[in-house]
């Protein structure tokens, strides 16, 4: 079982040549955004995105006003294939955490591209499959695990992915709130369970951050997560 939900840390571009690579990247705009800029997927149009450096986040916003985050994306991970591939809109809205910038590719090119290259191609149905099997895993988690689990399953993950080293430990630069939004949990239920580890010293937490001070209790309960799921 891996340790990172929704969107797998691969990225498609990794498998085509560096000549290729360039050659693509030429062809895609650069866009850049600043923390809190939105891109609305499903009532702009589509194409696919690559994001190139910074940090962003994919969620939606429920009925209830509520947020389910589906993915944190880092340097490499890409979206909007699912739209171009299957003709359906997803809603969805991608918000910037960090400065980001973002390569975009529309929606025809995208298209060409695939059949320019078959190696990328079938690299891409394999992410997709990934992202399939990685969604499942996260239902499963959100619906059966105990909040503790799912909040040290996320933290393991996103230590992996968009954590960085510090002299204080592993810095996931999330908030409460957001992490809150990725575990399907509300903010007060995280900030309890943090601060019960905090006084373990197992992490430490600021207004913008979550620093694993100790990720070795993490991991353990990652391990048991994985022996009965």
């Amino acid at each position: 079982m891996t340790v990172k939900w929704a969107l797998v840390k691969t990225n498609p571009l990794q498998m085509l040549s560096n000549e290729q690579a360039s050659q693509l990247l030429s062809r895609m705009l650069s866009v850049h955004y600043n923390p809190g800029d939105r891109l609305e997927l499903g009532r702009e149009p589509g194409g696919w995105w690559v994001v190139e450096k910074g940090m962003m986040k994919v969620y939606q916003i429920a009925p209830d006003g509520s947020a389910l985050t589906y993915a944190i994306l880092g340097e490499g991970d890409s979206f909007g294939e699912t739209t171009i591939l299957t003709g359906h809109w997803v809603r969805a809205t991608v918000e910037a955490l960090e400065p980001s910038e973002v390569r975009y590719l529309p929606p025809d090119q995208f298209q060409a591209l695939l059949t320019e290259y078959p190696d990328f191609a079938l690299t891409l149905l394999k992410v997709l499959a990934e992202r399939i099997r990685q969604s499942e895993e996260r239902v499963f988690h959100i619906s059966r695990l105990k909040l503790s689990q799912r909040i040290a399953h996320a933290l393991v993950g996103l230590a992996q992915s968009v954590g960085h080293e510090t002299e204080q430990g592993i810095e996931i630069p999330l908030t409460h709130q957001e992490i809150a939004d990725y575990v399907g949990a509300s903010r007060e239920a995280v900030s309890r369970t943090l601060s019960r580890w905090a006084r373990k010293g197992w992490v430490s937490t600021n207004r913008k951050a979550v620093i694993l001070k100790d990720p070795t209790p993490f991991q353990l309960m990652t391990d048991r997560i994985r022996e009965v799921a």
